[in-house]
């Protein structure tokens, strides 16, 4: 993993990726990956034409700006991801005096008409996805794949990027709609978190910092999907798991509140009343 230093991009080494297997060997037509880059601490600015490449920019940390052709400016944070692509004028980067981390992918073919018809790329829109160490591990990895020069390995990095493009959409899509019927993934993601830690003591700071979040908008996602307050819909998960756990296990009630992280167990005592219409050793009895 080569990395070099450009002081009018970067103060800090940055690693930049050139495909280098013959085309004529490749087996995957349809799409081609060109470039990549890792650009921590980038300074530099950008104002012109792209006229040769589709590619998108993954900001990781810092703000920033942009705009394409005579759009509107729109502002960049850490999560967010926009695009670039042939024949069009595009005004990005950095607040002045600031930096950012960015990645970013070049690729050109015929399979982004694809996914452009059917909404799976959507050029004009930033999404604004948050910081996900598994899609940074996936921009890598394509790095990785053409630094390696081997034809293989470029049409490995063709089909990753297509993954990636996919769960791009996805996490977009689902921080943009509000169906219940059809709960979008990044809303999935945030409640399978919440369900996840149950056995430990609350912790709403550590949910926000794990997908970007504002206290607000956390609140709204749990509101809008499941018709419960946060708090509320966290002690009904933590109430049902003691359900389960006084059916299948001996564990003393005090035990139960313990391990679903409610310290004081006469107010883990009231909240299963609450919930489940009876006390816990009623329940207990009555299984």
């Amino acid at each position: 993993m080569a990395k070099m230093l450009d002081y009018v991009i970067s103060p800090l080494p940055i690693r930049i990726e050139e495909a280098k297997a013959d085309p004529s060997l490749l087996r995957i037509k349809g799409l081609t990956v060109t470039h990549f880059g890792y650009l921590p601490g980038r300074t530099v600015k950008v104002l012109g034409m792209n006229d040769k490449h589709w590619a998108f920019t993954y900001i990781v940390r810092g703000t920033g700006y942009y705009q394409a052709g005579n759009g509107p400016v729109q502002k960049l944070e850490a999560g967010s991801l926009f695009w670039e692509w042939p024949k069009s004028t595009f005004r990005y980067g950095p607040e002045d005096g600031g930096d950012w981390d960015e990645y970013y992918i070049h690729f050109h073919g015929s399979r982004v008409q694809e996914w452009i018809a059917n909404n799976i790329l959507q050029p004009n829109n930033v999404y604004r996805i948050g910081v996900d160490n598994k899609w940074i591990r996936k921009i890598e990895t394509i790095g990785d794949y053409l630094e390696s020069g081997v034809p293989e390995s470029a049409d490995r990095a063709a089909l990753l990027l297509e993954s990636l493009i996919y769960d791009f959409n996805a996490a977009n899509e689902g921080l943009r709609a509000a169906s219940r019927d059809r709960k979008p993934e990044f809303v999935r993601r945030v409640l399978h978190d919440i369900s996840e830690n149950l056995y430990k003591e609350w912790n709403e700071e550590q949910v926000l910092m794990r997908h970007h979040l504002s206290r607000s908008t956390l609140r709204r996602i749990v509101q809008q999907n499941t018709g419960y307050s946060l708090n509320e819909y966290v002690n009904r998960l933590k109430i049902a798991e003691a359900k389960k756990l006084l059916r299948l296990t001996q564990l003393q009630i005090k035990e139960i509140a313990q391990m679903l992280g409610y310290e004081d167990h006469t107010y883990f005592s009231r909240l299963f009343k609450k919930y489940a219409e009876m006390s816990a050793n009623g329940y207990r009895n009555e299984e």
